[in-house]
Order: structure tokens, then sequence, then C-alpha cells
């Protein structure tokens, strides 16, 4: 009977404990398209239609812009994306694919210029998609290129040393490993990371 009450109590204990934990959340997998939309004098555009389609699979996410002329397309999945911009009584800005990827914060602004309503303004030429919202550097290792490095001591660990502030203090301790007695004396060819 005393064990028996034991066994309830003790169960009760890890009931308690574990209904008062908090869910551990993944990391986002998400990206971001922000920007402005303005006239060719530069005063923004106030409720432009702004229309990201994924040329993947077909989906399409849509914003409008604010007093500002200002967008956000927020949580979008990584891939490639199509922007198309169009207000009333302006030509409709189309901006060619580009590619999201982990965590990117695109800015795509856009000046559209007086028209008709169908018209449709193609641009070309752009410049590359870059990240401006803030100052982080990153990488993305996708498997072709994985698989297509050379790694002469079959060691993954070495991948990282190709991320931006990476470092190591002596390379050739990665051909050593972290189980042996001289790659524990030089630290395994650990890498230092920022």
């Amino acid at each position: 009977m005393k064990k028996l009450g034991i066994r309830c109590l003790v169960a009760l204990t890890l009931l308690g404990m574990a209904a008062t934990l908090k869910p551990a959340w993944g990391q986002e997998v998400t990206a971001s398209i922000v920007g402005t939309v303005s006239d060719q004098t530069g005063a923004p555009i106030r409720g432009a239609q702004v229309v990201a389609t994924d040329t993947e699979r077909g989906t399409q996410w849509n914003a409008q812009s604010n007093d500002s002329g200002a967008y956000s397309l927020l949580r979008l999945p990584i891939g490639n994306y199509g922007v198309k911009i169009s207000a009333t009584g302006f030509d409709t800005a189309v901006r060619p694919p580009f590619t999201l990827v982990l965590n990117q914060i695109a800015r795509v602004d856009v000046q559209l210029k007086v028209g008709k309503v169908s018209e449709t303004i193609e641009i070309t030429g752009a410049a590359p998609v870059l990240q401006t919202e803030d100052a982080q550097v990153g990488t993305v290792m996708d498997s072709n290129s994985i698989e297509n490095l050379a790694l002469t001591t079959r060691n993954y660990i070495q991948l990282t040393l190709l991320s931006p502030g990476v470092v190591t203090t002596d390379p050739s301790t990665f051909e050593y490993g972290s189980q042996t007695t001289q790659g524990a004396i030089n630290g395994g060819g650990r890498p230092y990371i920022n």
C-alpha cells in the first residue's frame, strides 16, 4: 500500500513538472520581403497592391502599401519569388524572380510610372536583392555544395570554416578529430564562431 502511494506521488510530481514546461519552438525557416512604393518624383504611393508569387509552388502572398509607401511580406517560406506591384493610375511593375534564403529580409523598392492601368512594365537589369535591414552575415550550405566539396579528412566540421566569422586556431588539427590524444591536446580543430 505504501509503495502504491509513493508511485502515485512520483507520478503526480512528474505530471506537474511536465505541465509547467513551455514548448520549445524550432528555428524560423522563413524569409521576408520589404520595400517602398513611390512615384517618379519619389512621393510615396498609398494603397499599392504588392503580390509576391512563389514560382515553384504557385502560392501568392499579398500586401498593401501604407501612408508612407512601405509594405512588408513577413514569414514567407524560402524559395524563388517574383514580385508584382500595381496601383490605380500607375503602370504595373513586375520584378523578375529572385531567391529568398533562410532568415533573409529582401528589400524591393519600386518607382511606378504614371500610366494606364492595363500597362505592365517589367523590370530588367535590376540590382540583386540584398539584405539591408541588419548587419548580420550568414551563409547557406545547400546539399549540392556539400557534395561537391572535397574533404580530405572526411571531417564534416571542416565545412563550418566556410561560413563568415568562423575561424580555428590550428586547421591542421582537423585531421586528428576530438577523440584522439593529439586532438584533445590541440583542441581537436574546434572552430570558433565570432
